[in-house]
């Protein structure tokens, strides 16, 4: 998900006119913060929402203490490492920033927002009738309202053809509805959960105090069965009480 985040030229980061680093550090200074601070590189120049979606190492902590200045420190030995706790931290060395409030821990639950209807409305508009404008219109009206640069202005060329705003949808969709319990039913319902739901899944290596914290690991390796998890059982108890009653494949 961090990796999904544009740059903040509307790019995504595996884009070569991105300006993605993916190594180092430099002084800079988040949005939400008050100061400079030595940041991984990998964090630096990022869209407006990656900073509203993401706790980072060495970012400015959400929830200040009157007094004091708190900085998250993911590294082993940190403030919120796992040398503080064996179960109350971070497995990956990056916290969920999106909807957590100022005041405490509460998360506000987001029912269905604007920007969902109308990322529906132009993917069913490309897949119906690719080239419609109102698909490049509703796409650029939720980045315009996120503060990223818009697809077909002078820096940033729009998607070309339906394949490619295909690609540009699902990609808005996963940056915009992030961690709003969208993702799952997406990669699902596009029949892609066997690629983007399986296979090793990565994060900081947080056994490190050091630099070498910024070593992307792998984490655990995750299972995604075509043929069966795309759908989930029919329990047994229901299944035998139909005779013409047929399991779900793989099941």
């Amino acid at each position: 998900m961090v990796d999904a985040y544009f740059m903040a030229n509307g790019r995504p980061i595996t884009d070569p006119l991105s300006g993605y680093a993916a190594t180092g550090f430099s002084s800079f200074q988040a949005p939400f913060d008050v100061a400079e601070r030595n940041t991984y590189n990998q964090w630096v120049g990022r869209e407006p929402r990656f900073y509203v979606g993401i706790t980072y190492n060495n970012s400015y902590w959400l929830n200040q203490v009157p007094g004091s200045t708190l900085i998250t420190d993911f590294t082993y030995n940190g403030n919120s490492g796992r040398s503080q706790s064996t179960s109350d931290v971070t497995p990956t060395g990056y916290t969920v920033r999106k909807d957590v409030t100022t005041s405490d821990n509460a998360r506000g639950a987001i029912m269905l927002r604007l920007a969902n209807i109308y990322l529906d409305y132009a993917e069913a508009l490309n897949e119906s009738t690719p080239g419609d404008p109102d698909i490049l219109q509703y796409i650029n009206l939720i980045r315009k309202r996120a503060g990223v640069p818009l697809y077909g202005s002078a820096d940033l060329p729009a998607p070309a053809g339906q394949d490619a705003m295909r690609v540009a949808i699902r990609n808005e969709r996963r940056v915009e509805l992030a961690f709003e319990n969208v993702r799952y039913f997406d990669t699902r319902r596009w029949k892609i959960a066997e690629t983007t739901d399986a296979g090793a899944f990565y994060g900081m290596d947080m056994t490190k105090s050091d630099n070498s914290f910024y070593n992307k690991v792998v984490l655990e390796t995750r299972v995604f069965r075509k043929e069966r998890d795309y759908l989930f059982p029919i329990p047994n108890a229901e299944v035998l009480k139909n005779n013409n009653m047929v399991q779900n494949p793989g099941w």
